[in-house]
């Protein structure tokens, strides 16, 4: 079977969670993506965002991780260790408007909108979410 390991950063400015979204998928997720070669789940946090957003980041504690059965998105059957890490971004925005990126697009979205399901959201931020490792003062 089939086995994906992925990292990627949680970052939350002003109540807002940085995701991206793509053509593959239909819904926003946070940014990330495979490990390579032998690169380290840090390494490969770090790299995935800087790729897909054009930010940087230091990596301040390991989150928890989320394992899948299935692909979200084709339902293939697979082994998925999605892995998590809080993140503070070396410069912060100075707006919070979406944008453009190497074919992501690039958004803040507040948490309190995602909460009350406003936005299509991949399965980990919901599971995040539920072990407190994305939280916020609810508007």
């Amino acid at each position: 079977m089939k086995k994906i390991i992925a990292s990627g950063p949680v970052i939350v400015c002003d109540n807002r969670l940085l995701v991206t979204l793509d053509k593959k998928d239909n819904f926003y997720k946070l940014p990330g993506g495979t490990v390579k070669g032998k690169d380290s789940l840090e390494e490969t946090c770090r790299r995935e965002l800087k790729e897909e957003t054009g930010f940087e980041c230091r990596i301040l504690k390991k989150l928890h991780t989320m394992k899948l059965n299935k692909n979200p998105s084709t339902k293939e059957k697979m082994k998925i260790e999605l892995h998590h890490y809080k993140c503070e971004l070396i410069n912060s925005p100075t707006d919070y408007k979406s944008f453009e990126h190497n074919g992501h697009k690039v958004a803040w979205i507040y948490l309190y909108k995602i909460i009350e399901g406003l936005y299509s959201v991949a399965p980990n931020i919901p599971f995040l979410i539920l072990e407190n490792d994305i939280n916020a003062d609810i508007k």
